[in-house]
Formats: structure tokens, sequence, C-alpha cells
């Protein structure tokens, strides 16, 4: 019977050790501070081994159209059937394109990417006015450890950030280390590790804490988790737990 009161108190103590704080909890608590700070976000650049989708238009869709892949039907609205039939950045950076035949793209944005394509179709005399279109199909990140969806996560805009990352995975659990998410990017052959505290605006403005090609973000779990091995996820469960033991444990001194 000892035995079991002890495992109460123990369990008990844990509890209150564990509990969580609003200030451990919360997201972005001092984001009025910030609101009025200067945005500069790097968008992505293009990398070898890419899949870009380019699409030329003009208001004659016939005269654009040999500068242009054939159409597939079945490649219609999934980024994984359109990486078959977009262009591959080789080694070098180049794209080949139908008539414009080689265009170095590796290191630019897919905005100036645009522009170029859109400024030799114009030079060269091919078109008079044409619009370019042009996405990177296979950026994606891997986000790991304490969200609700880990796992490897394709994007297709641009630039996303770290929230909309989180928001990707189904957010956090309850268990998450919210003041030390690492955020781990290779970089011109080096690792870079960051590490951010959600519960403060501060990092926001940061253009280095945007979502980029094959980031990965580590999300922390909290000493409850890692000492529980996994199997108490959070207070409420280990609350749960005590009250049973103290009812198993009131119901035999009954007796």
């Amino acid at each position: 019977m000892k035995k079991i009161l002890l495992t109460i108190v123990i369990l008990f103590l844990l509890m209150l050790q564990s509990c969580t704080t609003k200030k451990q909890m919360l997201y972005l608590q001092d984001l009025d501070k910030y609101s009025n700070s200067t945005l500069n976000y790097a968008a992505t650049k293009i990398q070898p081994n890419d899949i870009l989708k380019i699409d030329i238009s003009d208001l004659n869709p016939l005269v654009a159209a040999p500068f242009n892949l054939p159409v597939s039907t079945s490649a219609n609205g999934s980024v994984d059937l359109m990486k078959l039939s977009g262009y591959l950045v080789t080694p070098q950076g180049n794209v080949t394109l139908p008539i414009l035949n080689e265009v170095s793209v590796a290191g630019m944005t897919p905005t100036m990417t645009e522009k170029k394509i859109k400024e030799r179709l114009i030079n060269e005399g091919y078109l008079v006015n044409p619009t370019v279109f042009v996405r990177v199909l296979n950026n994606k990140f891997t986000i790991l450890g304490e969200v609700n969806s880990p796992g490897v996560i394709p994007f297709t805009e641009e630039s996303i950030s770290l929230l909309d990352a989180i928001g990707l995975a189904r957010d956090l659990t309850y268990s998450a280390i919210r003041k030390d998410v690492k955020l781990i990017r290779e970089l011109n052959g080096k690792r870079l590790v960051y590490h951010i505290d959600l519960t403060t605006a501060s990092w926001m403005s940061n253009p280095d804490y945007r979502i980029r090609q094959n980031d990965v973000i580590v999300v922390t779990p909290n000493k409850l988790k890692v000492n529980s091995g996994g199997l108490i996820k959070d207070p409420i469960q280990l609350l749960g737990i005590t009250a049973s033991l103290l009812s198993l444990f009131l119901l035999f001194k009954l007796q």
C-alpha cells in the first residue's frame, strides 16, 4: 500500500514540474511590438536538378504554342504528374526550351527567369508581348519531431514562412518546446542551424527564417515526454493516470 501511495506522490510531483505555462505555449506574444517591422524576403533561387514549370503565352495562342511543351491532360492539377512534363535544370544550371534552346537559370529566382525568357523572345523577334510563367515544382522541406503531421512536405510558392510550414504540418503538439525550434539548412557546402523562439515575434523580419528548398525543421519534445519514453504526452494524461492510481489506493484502503 505504501508503494502505491509513493507512486501517486511521485506522479503528482512530476505533473506539477511538467505543467506548461501560458508563456511557454502561446506564439508571437509580443507581435504588436514588431508589427511595423520591414519585411525583406528572399525568394527561392533555382538550383541544378530542379524541375521547372515554364509556360509561355501570347494574345494569339497559336503563335506561342511552339515555345511550349505538348500539353498532357493527365498532368493537370497534380504536382507529381506535372514534374514529369517539366523542365529539368542540368548540373550546369541550364534548361532547354523549344526554339530558344539552352537558357541559363541556376542562381536566379523564378521572377528573374521569367524576365530573362521574355526578353529573349522579344529581342530575338519571336513574340511582341509574351507572358512567361515560371515555378519550381520540386520545392520541399522536411519537418520532424513534435508536430501533428511530420514528414516531407512539397510547396510550389517562391517563398513560405516558418509559420506556413508549421501550418502545413498541422501545428505543433502540446509536448513541443516552442522556445527552441531548429531550422537546419545546407548552404554552399556548409550546414547552418538556426534556433528560433516561436513565443516571440522578433525573428519574423529575418529573411533567413523563410523556408527554402530542402530545409529541415526539428521540433524537440519537452522533458515530460522524453522522460516517459513518449508514453505520457502531456500533463493532462499524467493527471488522469495519477487520479486512477489514487482511486485504486482509496478503494483498497476502504476495504
